[in-house]
């Protein structure tokens, strides 16, 4: 707790001296920070080892005492998703999850996390799997040994009938929203792979009977389960009751950690619409991402910054709202794997006349961060934000540290990456971001996926000279 306190209170301070240097509000400084003579905020994170709990069975546990509020949050991370075990295992095992355990009627279960006030989830990746647990701090001993039941023996019975939905429900409805065209966008980029796979009824239907009973033996096991609870306790008497509750999840080795396939990238760009009767229209453009070594991780999270990570200063914000006021939003999402492939995405809406400048806007900035160098006073501005910023938070908190912990530990089983990061922003250069973005954006095979009113994005008149929709495809118009 102590750590935590120790890097809240470097942030205030460094909040504080910056209040001092550009003085109050009514006498605005437009000074750039690079030339404020700024003091360096280190950013600081406890020490790994200081919550590091390991149990006998082999799992791993990141316990902290967090006194901001009576809470406890639990979460374990499993390492299995939807890529691993045949088709339909996994999510028949996620809706096994979300029953609870195998000792409870499903209506006992939601009455109980009713009684302790709690709050329970399971989100399922391709590659990994999180159950999250809140509760009421006087409930973390009934919540650990709660998971562990969860986790141990989860609801099998039942679950049959969402496997079946599952298979049996309507393809995606494209016909709302930038989520869909995200779902539009992914389901293309995956097709063919493990990570975009969907079961048919028959699978669903052996997935929910004896598949997932099978993935769940071999993979919620306590060498692939890692562990984080953060809360308002006392640190000791929580670590006697995380060894009490999961020291009988079973010991099984793990298979083999598994590496999927890296996608095949297209060749040429491809265009995929959808017509939808909406007043505005979302765009999602993007490519597979390869897995991403940690040598280049650094340089390719500057140059995502600079380009389009979600913050008021990047490049595609500035070309395509504050300069054009074509939308409040244009933002980059880097989304990498961890044994497999990952994607890397471009997201943005507006009104239908406006979209295909969205798109000509953003295929412009990408093909500039490839081409040019950015400039030192992005490189600052991208360095401070990522190791002041981002990486200082995810350490900001017991909850925030431990999450981060468990979730590196189990995809890395060492802190290693986490400790020298920010080092290696330090020696991020220029010419690096351009090979960086040169090494993993690819503007002439991208997905363009468009989904909107298509008569009016496609017969509004040029604003600037964007081309029609059908110039960023792979075939002429």
């Amino acid at each position: 707790m102590k750590m935590f306190r120790s890097t809240v209170g470097s942030l205030t301070a460094a909040i504080a001296i910056f209040g001092m240097v550009v003085g109050p509000v009514t006498a605005q400084d437009t000074t750039h920070p690079q030339r404020m003579a700024l003091p360096a905020v280190k950013a600081e994170r406890p020490a790994p080892e200081s919550m590091q709990v390991m149990l006998d069975n082999g799992l791993v546990a990141y316990v902290a005492e967090d006194h901001r509020a009576p809470l406890t949050t639990l979460t374990a991370y499993i390492g299995v998703g939807s890529g691993h075990g045949a088709p339909g295992e996994a999510p028949a095992l996620a809706a096994a999850l979300r029953r609870g355990p195998a000792s409870m009627a499903r209506d006992e279960f939601q009455s109980l996390l009713g009684t302790m006030n709690a709050e329970f989830r399971v989100r399922q990746h391709h590659e990994l799997t999180e159950v999250f647990l809140d509760v009421p701090a006087a409930k973390t001993a009934d919540a650990l040994t709660l998971l562990a039941a969860v986790l141990s023996a989860p609801a099998f019975e039942g679950a049959e009938s969402l496997a079946i939905q599952s298979t049996t429900s309507p393809s995606i409805d494209y016909n709302y929203s930038l989520v869909n065209a995200v779902a539009m966008f992914e389901k293309r980029l995956f097709a063919n792979h493990p990570f975009g796979r969907k079961a048919t009824a028959e699978q669903g239907t052996a997935a929910a009977g004896t598949g997932a009973r099978s993935l769940h033996k071999r993979y919620v096991v306590a060498k692939n389960t890692t562990l984080a609870v953060a809360g308002d306790f006392k640190r000791n008497s929580v670590v006697k009751a995380t060894r009490k509750a999961f020291g009988s999840l079973a010991d099984n080795a793990p298979p083999a950690p598994t590496t999927f396939p890296p996608l095949s990238p297209p060749q040429e760009r491809e265009l995929l619409l959808s017509d939808a009767d909406r007043i505005q229209g979302w765009v999602v453009i993007g490519h597979e991402l390869p897995r991403v070594p940690v040598e280049d991780q650094a340089a390719l999270d500057v140059m995502d910054y600079i380009l389009g990570a979600y913050h008021l200063d990047s490049r595609l914000y500035r070309s395509s709202r504050e300069t054009r006021g074509l939308t409040n939003d244009n933002s980059a999402f880097l989304e990498p794997g961890i044994r497999g492939p990952g994607a890397y995405s471009f997201r943005t809406y507006g009104r239908p006349e406006a979209v295909r400048l969205l798109v000509d806007v953003t295929f412009r900035e990408l093909t500039r961060i490839r081409e040019s160098l950015a400039t030192d006073d992005e490189l600052f501005v991208a360095k401070g934000a990522l190791v002041d910023g981002i990486y200082a938070t995810r350490y900001a908190t017991g909850v925030d540290t431990t999450q981060a912990y468990a979730k590196e530990w189990l995809s890395r089983g060492d802190h290693e990456t986490s400790a020298s990061y920010p080092d290696r922003v330090a020696a991020v250069t220029a010419e690096s971001v351009r090979a960086a973005a040169q090494r993993y954006i690819h503007p002439e095979r991208m997905i363009v996926a468009v989904l909107g009113p298509l008569d009016k994005i496609e017969g509004a008149p040029a604003i600037e000279s964007e081309p029609q929709l059908q110039a960023w495809s792979g075939t002429s118009p």
